[in-house]
């Protein structure tokens, strides 16, 4: 089991423009469209509505229920998952304004991306390795949740950049489902470097395609940073969700959910390392009752 002690809240830096640091630069170095991103299949329009509010803290909670609701078949789906195991609600919640009361606008609204982006990339996930791919992903988002409060920082928040940090990936497999199952596969076999395999076949590795593409949007800088800088060796200090994502996606790997499961992936002692003593010191971890626990929220989402 994870769990912390709840420190005050650290400092982050201003959401009009993300830190730098190692990585890609932040807008994306492309001011064209990579050919491995041209004609992407498109997102849905209720995936496209919930990425462009993810920056405005002004939205009201008519605006998000009014265009989850005005699609029945995603609204049903999202009101499944609000009345699964995974929250454990006392009643059930029969709409989605109701759901917005019970769990709250930012859990609805997390619920309803997570959503999203499983419909988007459905189409590839009889493929075990692309599967292998989704399970990932949302296993970090998951893990950067149970984190974040532990370094101070918003659990929301953590778990949308979370999610949203492998988009590039996720574009990818959709686009190429073949081709990223063989990027797999030789990265696997041969114990190459994933973002190395990616840009040798796509000239553009998923760090920078998820830049390029949440630069298209009016992203949170926090989320753009997570997108660019989530697999750099050490980002720049001082830390903030950046580093949690980072932190949230090896722990992802050690607890077996890695895309690449025959590569070696870092003991629970290094992994610790991760995170700075002040906040490690607050992380109480069971690997195998926090996997136990990882395993039961991906089996309500699926």
């Amino acid at each position: 089991m994870l769990q912390v002690q709840h420190p005050q809240p650290v400092a982050q830096p201003a959401r009009a423009a993300a830190p730098s640091g190692p990585g890609p630069a932040l807008p994306c170095p492309h001011p064209t469209t990579p050919w491995a991103l041209d004609n992407l299949p498109p997102f849905s329009p209720v995936a496209l509505k919930l990425l462009n509010v993810l920056n405005d803290e002004r939205i009201h909670v008519d605006q998000v229920s009014r265009f989850i609701t005005a699609e029945p078949v995603f609204s049903a789906r999202v009101l499944q998952i609000a009345n699964s195991p995974l929250f454990a609600l006392q009643r059930q919640v029969t709409s989605i304004p109701h759901a917005v009361i019970v769990v709250g606008l930012d859990k609805v609204k997390a619920i309803a991306l997570t959503r999203a982006l499983g419909d988007y990339i459905a189409p590839v996930l009889r493929r075990k390795a692309l599967l292998v791919c989704w399970r990932n992903t949302l296993a970090g988002a998951l893990l950067a949740e149970m984190l974040a409060p532990a370094c101070g920082l918003d659990a929301g928040e953590a778990y949308t950049a979370g999610l949203l940090c492998d988009i590039g990936r996720l574009a990818l497999l959709v686009k190429y489902p073949e081709a990223y199952t063989n990027v797999i596969t030789l990265s696997g076999e041969h114990s190459h470097d994933l973002l190395t395999t990616e840009r040798t076949l796509f000239e553009i590795d998923h760090c920078q395609a998820g830049c390029w593409i949440v630069g298209q949007m009016a992203m949170p800088a926090w989320v753009q940073e997570a997108v660019a800088h989530h697999h750099d060796e050490e980002p720049a200090a001082p830390f903030r969700l950046v580093h949690v994502v980072r932190a949230a996606d090896r722990l992802a790997d050690t607890l077996g959910y890695s895309i690449l499961p025959s590569q070696e992936q870092p003991c629970f002692e290094a992994w610790m390392n991760e995170l700075p003593p002040e906040f490690a010191a607050r992380v109480n971890l069971d690997p195998e009752t926090l996997r136990a626990e990882i395993e039961r929220k991906l089996q309500a989402w699926s």
